[in-house]
């Protein structure tokens, strides 16, 4: 393992990233391609991507980047696909992962069926965690649900010259509401963070200062305020042109009428939800509908990437791989002109998200501010 890739939210970076991060640290470069803004399942993060990619580095990262909104927020496979192309342009050789199983014979062995199987292959979408009994067994694989992205990043990474490094979990079950001793989940913290808790001391030491100083500035994002919006356009009837992704096969429509019995964010899922439709499938649909997240904007990888956070490490990384990564890192918006027609429209989807993050915030804060925030550079480096 030279340059060791993460796919990573980090909302709120815990104990058991940081053991992940520490498990690698053998390696010459940890590069961390985490989620801006949004994360897989459609929520707003609590925080900003910059003071996020701040507490990864303290807890050893060497290099934080953006991975960019729609990938960021897209299902297993598209937040697996998008994560696994920008690591592989950066120059990554391997690709490290927590893992229920642990198990990368068996993860490859999944990963090799999938690909096989032309009905779990060329699924417009792959199954939510919520159907991972069900899949599994087609692929004749007992995995935990959480092992559903292992194998997209199993499969993903089959495409290309990239090894695999799974760590196997020891926190609590990613879904885990309660604060267990062990390694408490990023749900449970969130949770706690909702019920008005304090967290600071449930976080990795290196972390905890920069998260109560972000936490002091920003206060925290919740998706929940963006709901008088959703209602707005589903009432209206309001689909952008061009169709939305994931919100084909009569969600749509499915949405329109739920909309007409909510009154907010939590009755609208309640309203929507069914055993075809998953919370996450519902939590994407919505947000894609107000951001205009069309399903061509999956149709290539990621045409640049956002320097959130680096030390000394991950400088040297960029510049050494400056005239062999085929992929643009930016760190301000100019920086994306030349890039092309697919990065201008990630651009601008990229905008759009900050809009619609900054109406996250209790404060509301202006996009320009989460447009413009400059990197986090480590101090003595």
């Amino acid at each position: 393992m030279k340059h060791v890739g993460i796919i990573c939210e980090y909302n709120p970076l815990h104990t058991g990233h940081a053991y992940l991060l520490e498990r690698v640290r053998g390696a010459q470069t940890v590069i961390c391609l985490m989620s801006g803004n949004f994360t897989q399942r459609g929520e707003a993060a609590i925080l900003p991507p910059v003071p996020r990619a701040a507490m990864a580095v303290a807890a050893g990262a060497d290099l934080v980047l953006e991975l960019p909104f729609p990938f960021a927020a897209g299902s297993a496979r598209r937040f697996a696909e998008g994560g696994v192309a920008a690591l592989a342009a950066l120059g990554v050789d391997t690709l490290a992962f927590g893992s229920e199983s642990g198990d990368i014979a068996a993860l490859q062995r999944a990963a090799v069926r999938t690909d096989a199987s032309p009905a779990v292959r060329d699924a417009a979408l792959p199954p939510e965690m919520g159907d991972a009994a069900a899949h599994f067994s087609t692929l004749g694989e007992a995995f935990s649900s959480n092992d559903i992205l292992a194998v997209e990043y199993a499969r993903a990474a089959r495409r290309y010259p990239m090894g695999l490094f799974a760590v196997r979990r020891t926190s609590a079950d990613y879904r885990e509401e309660r604060l267990t001793e062990n390694h408490p989940s990023a749900t449970a913290l969130r949770a706690a963070l909702a019920r008005g808790e304090q967290i600071c001391d449930r976080l990795p030491m290196a972390a905890r200062a920069l998260f109560a100083d972000a936490a002091a500035q920003w206060g925290f994002a919740d998706i929940a305020r963006l709901a008088p919006a959703m209602l707005a356009q589903l009432r209206t009837k309001a689909l952008p042109e061009g169709g939305i992704a994931d919100c084909g096969g009569g969600l749509y429509a499915h949405l329109t009428r739920a909309a007409e019995r909510a009154t907010d964010y939590g009755s609208l899922l309640a309203a929507a939800a069914t055993k075809r439709y998953t919370d996450g499938r519902l939590r994407r649909a919505l947000l894609y509908l107000l951001a205009g997240v069309r399903t061509e904007d999956f149709a290539k990888g990621p045409a640049y990437l956002r320097l959130l956070a680096a030390n000394a490490r991950g400088r040297a990384f960029l510049a050494e791989t400056r005239k062999t990564r085929t992929v643009g890192v930016v760190t301000k918006p100019a920086d994306i002109v030349a890039l092309g027609a697919n990065a201008a429209r990630q651009r601008e989807l990229a905008q759009v998200a900050d809009a619609l993050y900054a109406l996250c915030f209790a404060a509301q804060p202006l996009p320009h501010a989460l447009q413009t925030a400059a990197p986090y550079f480590a101090k003595g480096d």
